[in-house]
């Protein structure tokens, strides 16, 4: 069978017998049937294959032709046959995951498909999800350090664990953003999100830091927020202010060749709107409640160390 198809190919498709060299070109001369000898599929009679004895025999004395459909080429992955589709987005505000979830119903409401077959996913969408899976963990260490730098400016592992609390709240209008506008999540919204983390608790900090110097005032924890709260609200917003405002071009009116630009845009000018509006309300909160529960333990112990000593604390 094997040499059969190779005086098949070399009579149809031809065969290089040789290469003429011109100056420092080098063209390949090719030995093949006549077009006339080749036009048609009755040509198929005359050709003659060589057997082991060295004997020509034609090739119509032992095989018969007839029209059919093959694959041209058979490409196999760790010994499995496998056959790759490709397609394109039209619609370039559908994200990889509304296309991968369309495909996913597509073949599972027209094609039937048997045991020994598999189907596997690739492309775009699988390239979304290996570089999400590792922009989790740069945000997740992006955290860790923004604690530890809190937490050395506090001199307390509280006060930035309240602050973090900003982070949550900025996904939140992060994902509002998005659903208003109807763009895609893709790769850069993780990216606006990494440079959130950054941000968002900026003013946190503010009002975390303020709180603290008034309790050390004299103020009450109750007085201490609500003060705090009240005071900060001005500073807050304005460098806020600012920075939405400066974001605007970039999120909702991109120029050419803004594609990348724009959903860090969004992500930031989302995320940081939300989480300053429930800073201002929820982290005084926040803080009330922590500070309440650390300060009803110490009342505990020290009631504890009281009665050990045969004391009372009022």
């Amino acid at each position: 069978i094997y040499s059969v198809s190779n005086e098949i190919k070399a009579n149809i498709n031809g065969v290089t017998a040789s290469r003429y060299r011109d100056g420092g070109n080098e063209i390949d001369i090719l030995v093949q049937l006549t077009e006339d000898d080749r036009a048609q599929i009755l040509d198929l009679e005359q050709i003659f294959v060589t057997n082991s004895m060295g004997q020509r025999i034609p090739l119509s004395s032992f095989a018969y032709y007839e029209r059919g459909e093959s694959p041209v080429s058979i490409n196999r992955e760790n010994q499995m046959r496998t056959i790759h589709v490709t397609a394109r987005k039209i619609d370039w505000r559908q994200s990889s995951g509304e296309v991968q979830r369309l495909v996913e119903q597509i073949i599972r409401e027209n094609v039937v498909l048997g045991d020994d077959v598999r189907l596997t996913y690739g492309g775009s969408y699988e390239s979304l999800q290996e570089g999400l899976n590792q922009f989790a963990v740069i945000i997740i260490m992006a955290i860790i350090l923004v604690f530890a730098v809190m937490a050395s400016q506090f001199e307390s592992f509280l006060d930035p664990f309240i602050v973090l609390f900003t982070i949550p709240l900025s996904v939140i209008g992060i994902v509002a953003v998005y659903f208003l506008t109807g763009s895609p999540l893709n790769m850069i919204t993780a990216v606006g999100a990494l440079v959130l983390v950054g941000i968002v608790v900026n003013n946190g900090i503010v009002l975390v830091d303020y709180t603290n110097l008034l309790r050390k005032r004299g103020y009450s924890l109750e007085e201490a927020c609500v003060e705090a709260a009240r005071s900060r609200l001005r500073p807050i917003l304005m460098t806020t202010l600012t920075t939405v405002l400066g974001l605007l071009p970039m999120a909702f009116f991109p120029g050419e060749g803004s594609e990348m630009t724009q959903p860090i845009g969004q992500s930031v000018l989302g995320g940081l709107s939300f989480s300053t509006a429930m800073t201002l309300f929820l982290m005084p909160v926040m803080y009330y409640i922590f500070n309440r529960i650390r300060e009803k333990r110490a009342e505990k112990r020290l009631r504890k160390v009281a009665r050990k000593e045969g004391k009372s604390v009022k």
